[in-house]
């Protein structure tokens, strides 16, 4: 016997058909609750009730006094429904190591092919910037988000920075403080230096091995599954923040 689909879920689907069938973009506007209802053969009580789940997911967006329109894509939603135990779990962290690591490795030739004089300046200011901070003993969290960000502008691909940045914030929330080093920070600093040394040689061959050698490090210190992972130093946490997460 086939269950019954929940009412709020049958709105769900049926508000993300309209949005496909009427090609609505980011930004664009939904009909009325009371329209929306309607149209689609619902209570608007179950259409509201599917409303706040895509709210919550980040499709939709209700603005007060507007109405309803298409949210712009964004991983929040995901950052915000990690799982505490995902946290908590040394593998997960190993795992997500493994598949940022398959990404940035298999795309990092790309980038030395196409990267342009003035974006390699900016990427060898920021690992210069690293370095400077890894010896006075600081951190350089801001600096080291903004290099795999940057690292990637030349591909001019919009979902492809949105995800590394949803595996460097992951990341950095899956792990602590304890243990960092000076050591390892000017570790991580020559890496990011090293990276775009090969890139200015338009080596991609190199490329790949610098990157290959920033991953390995990491992965070294995150052990091999027994006990607790220990420190990763690539992504430091930022500044405390009066807002919590």
């Amino acid at each position: 016997m086939t269950a019954k689909v929940p009412a709020y879920r049958q709105a769900q689907i049926a508000i993300k058909r309209y949005i496909e069938e009427h090609h609505l973009q980011p930004g664009d506007p939904l009909p009325s609750e009371g329209q929306l209802a309607r149209d689609m053969g619902m209570s608007r009580l179950s259409l509201r009730e599917g409303v706040k789940t895509l709210e919550a997911v980040g499709i939709l967006e209700a603005r007060h006094g507007e109405g309803l329109y298409v949210k712009t894509f964004t991983f929040d939603s995901i950052f915000e429904n990690l799982p505490y135990s995902f946290a908590a779990d040394g593998k997960s962290l190993r795992d997500l190591l493994q598949v940022r690591t398959a990404l940035e490795e298999g795309l990092i030739g790309t980038v030395a092919t196409q990267a342009t004089p003035a974006q390699l300046d900016h990427l060898q200011h920021l690992a210069q910037r690293m370095m400077d901070r890894a010896r006075a003993g600081e951190t350089f969290a801001d600096e080291d988000r903004e290099f795999h960000l940057t690292l990637y502008g030349p591909l001019q691909n919009q979902f492809l920075t949105r995800l590394v940045d949803l595996f460097w914030e992951v990341f950095r929330r899956l792990h602590g403080t304890t243990g960092v080093t000076h050591w390892n920070m000017q570790k991580t600093a020559q890496d990011h230096l090293d990276i775009v040394q090969a890139l200015r040689e338009g080596n991609v061959a190199r490329s790949g091995d610098a990157m290959r050698e920033h991953f390995r490090q990491i992965q070294e210190r995150l052990g091999s599954g027994d006990g607790d992972p220990p420190v990763v130093t690539d992504i430091l946490p930022r500044p405390p923040s009066r807002t919590p997460f």
